[in-house]
């Protein structure tokens, strides 16, 4: 019984330990915002409808109360913008695991799983061959962006590194210092001007001479 137990759960364990144990490598050091938009477009047209048909129907991968890895159906309407779609390229790039290869889940994905299940059990359908290029072609594409972008990224952080702005104190005038200054330097006298208008008392003789 323990051994029909384990082989049951089994394949499940592993697809959860799998998107559990996601690190830089897709998500967080490459969110799904930063792929190319056509890279976002193949997944929209091709992609995220195979994933939402084959594996988030019914219960089995769909919804907040199905299993590892959840994808996300859109709203009551069944409409999906770019937030959710977004939100089900982490998922998947999630269930791939920290080493982008995403040879494991597809060998899952591929077969009937769980295939220890009973014939009265609740099993996917096993994916056809076009749907796994499809499904390996993207994933391959994405992979070979995030070594790229990954590599890219570390080239720049090592010729430029950052560097901390400086900071900028500014004290406030000395107002005793500024005193001093002008006492030591004092403004120059205006030279001197002949006088204007009529000077009283002067012959008016006087001031033609």
């Amino acid at each position: 019984m323990a051994a029909h137990v384990s082989a049951v759960l089994l394949p499940r364990l592993l697809v959860i330990l799998i998107a559990s144990t996601a690190t830089v490598v897709w998500q967080a050091g490459l969110p799904a915002a930063d792929l190319p938009p056509a890279l976002v477009a193949q997944f929209t047209k091709s992609v995220q409808p195979l994933l939402l048909n084959k594996c988030a129907a019914g219960s089995c991968h769909g919804g907040p109360t199905a299993h590892e890895p959840r994808f996300h159906r859109g709203d009551s309407a069944g409409r999906i913008d770019r937030t959710i779609t977004l939100a089900n390229i982490g998922v998947l790039t999630d269930s791939v695991g920290p080493s982008s290869d995403p040879a494991a889940l597809l060998a899952i994905i591929s077969a009937r799983h769980p295939a220890s299940a009973g014939p009265t059990d609740l099993t996917a359908g096993a994916l056809r061959p076009i749907e796994r290029s499809t499904l390996e072609n993207w994933l391959q594409t994405a992979r070979r962006f995030s070594a790229t972008k990954h590599r890219a990224d570390s080239m720049l952080s090592t010729t430029n590194p950052a560097s901390p702005t400086p900071t900028i104190v500014i004290q406030p005038p000395n107002r005793f210092r500024a005193m001093l200054d002008a006492a030591a330097n004092p403004l120059p006298l205006p030279p001197p001007q002949k006088p204007q208008g009529i000077i009283l008392g002067k012959d008016a003789s006087t001031l033609d001479e």
